[in-house]
């Protein structure tokens, strides 16, 4: 059996995503999977870093100001609001990095379902706008800042291979994980109601931070009350959502190269009426994954 506390073992793991993302980054050009499983790194880093948030003091801040967003995710109980908005900046970055032309990539590969699913009139208003917005849209990921990102992995490594911290199993669990959870909860009340983009695309971000530190502990034989396939399935949700709330903006931004009028009220009908059905759904999944109050469902945490 491990004598190592969990948090140990998190760092550890910690250690072995940055030393994964690093080996992928060796290889020039990259490759779009390599690209993606790189930016899943920094999210799985930026949730464990906000599960340790409450423990982390101010020296610890200075020392990894421009380590990686996703790390300091995990850590986020533990930090000061200043010395997390400090630690999170440099992951951020990383993340932007490997970013690439993916959101042109998302919101073209989102108006063409959206006017596949069209009749045939809309179909072709639809179409029609995605060849004017999004004709020029490179897949290729942007790979001029690669020595940023290996930098940016290869100090935030350096960060976890140093980190000292006395945390017991029980209070890394209920100050951490707890806060993780109640951030979901939290959000989900206050985008009930409404249609304001930004409260979902807030609970879309902790869904996935509840998600990842799940699959972290779940490594470490630690178990919750959410199933991951519940979560997987909301953030997805919740993904498409943000996407189409994404694609609405643009499609505005860009209505003066849109020929006809005609073509752009077919377009922001069609995102309105998907977002509509959608929202219906995240609502509904949200409030049945997070009803429970946030003492009883970290009550509800084992360890097999």
């Amino acid at each position: 059996m491990d004598e190592n506390t969990l948090v140990e073992r998190l760092c550890q793991q910690a250690i072995r995503i940055n030393a994964q993302a690093l080996a992928d980054l060796q290889h020039q050009p990259l490759a779009a999977n390599a690209v993606h499983d790189c930016r899943v790194a920094v999210k799985r880093l930026r949730a464990q870093w906000q599960l340790l948030r409450p423990w982390l003091s101010r020296d610890d801040h200075r020392v990894a100001v421009k380590r990686l967003r996703a790390q300091w995710q995990l850590l986020r109980p533990w930090l000061s609001r200043d010395d997390h908005r400090a630690f999170d900046h440099g992951i951020r970055s990383a993340a932007r990095l490997l970013a690439g032309a993916r959101d042109n990539h998302v919101m073209a590969a989102t108006l063409q379902k959206l006017a596949s699913k069209a009749d045939k009139p809309h179909r072709h208003s639809l179409s029609r706008v995605a060849s004017t917005l999004f004709s020029d849209t490179d897949l290729q990921p942007e790979t001029h800042h690669h020595q940023e990102a290996i930098t940016a992995f290869a100090q935030d490594q350096q960060y976890w291979q140093s980190l000292a911290l006395n945390i017991s199993d029980h209070e890394l669990l209920v100050s951490g994980l707890a806060r993780t959870y109640k951030q979901c909860r939290n959000r989900t009340i206050k985008a009930q109601g409404g249609s304001d983009p930004q409260p979902w695309h807030d609970l879309r971000k902790w869904v996935k931070y509840l998600l990842y530190q799940q699959q972290a502990l779940a490594d470490q034989d630690i178990h919750t009350p959410c199933h991951d396939a519940d979560l997987e399935r909301l953030g997805k949700k919740l993904g498409k959502l943000h996407d189409l709330h994404m694609l609405r903006e643009h499609v505005l931004a860009h209505s003066h190269a849109i020929e006809k009028q005609k073509d752009l009220a077919h377009t922001l009908d069609a995102i309105h009426g998907r977002e509509k059905r959608l929202l219906k759904k995240c609502q509904t999944e949200s409030q049945r994954l997070f009803q429970i109050p946030t003492k009883k469902w970290i009550t509800g945490v084992t360890a097999s």
